[in-house]
């Protein structure tokens, strides 16, 4: 590495640094596919959701990666569906981390979607595809949900661009899901505010890295 290299670089990184960033204001996600490149970016009023399987490295080496596909195909499969019936949207799947996304509408506020379908993800689990399997394949998820404002852009990346979400609320969603235990959903307090009464009896007070957070600990639907 020279001098002219960082020289370009530092060129290339002023560009973006002195871009003018135009901010839309929109009601839902468009299609991946309709958000351009370019200096704006899109801002929305969102519950974002992640989930994620606990401990699938350790269960990718106790089964095989064969068999861990099969449990990916099952796991996606099931929070596709958990997440679409509360009119959600699926903005990243990487690995088995899933970043979903729910707005109001006429169905009911966001956050309180997000919830019922993190509680629906758990129950298909649980209900569905845990019986399924042996005992040392049988999974649960983590999951963090957090209710605000995100930005969606554009970046370039090496194989043309990528939508992405850059927002404390993505962020806070996503260390959430990290520091949630097998069965469990944390969600901040905006989050909460949606919830009607009944949603709230699952939730307690929990301490985590912001005020006033709740968990939701091993709640599923009853089965009727």
């Amino acid at each position: 590495m020279d001098r002219s290299e960082l020289e370009s670089l530092k060129n290339e990184l002023k560009q973006i640094y002195d871009q003018s960033i135009s901010v839309v204001n929109q009601d839902g996600f468009l299609d991946k596919n309709q958000v351009p490149s370019g200096k704006n970016v899109y801002n929305i009023e969102t519950t974002l959701m992640f989930i994620d399987i606990r401990s699938s490295t350790v269960l990718t080496d106790a089964i095989g990666r064969k068999n861990m596909v099969k449990i990916y195909k099952m796991y996606t499969m099931l929070c596709k569906k958990a997440i679409n019936e509360r009119n959600g949207i699926i903005l990243q799947i990487v690995g088995d981390g899933i970043l979903c996304a729910f707005t109001n509408d006429s169905t009911g506020n966001s956050g309180q979607r997000a919830v019922a379908a993190a509680i629906t993800t758990n129950t298909y689990i649980a209900e569905s595809m845990n019986p399924l399997l042996n005992s040392d394949w049988e999974i649960s998820c983590g999951i963090g949900i957090r209710t605000g404002h995100v930005y969606v852009t554009r970046l370039t990346t090496d194989n043309g661009s990528e939508v992405a979400y850059p927002s404390d609320i993505t962020n806070y969603a996503s260390k959430f899901c990290n520091e949630a235990s097998k069965n469990q959903i944390i969600l901040d307090s905006k989050t909460y505010e949606h919830l009607s009464k009944q949603y709230k009896t699952f939730c307690k007070a929990h301490n985590s890295l912001l005020e006033n957070t709740y968990i939701i600990k091993g709640a599923t639907w009853t089965i009727e």
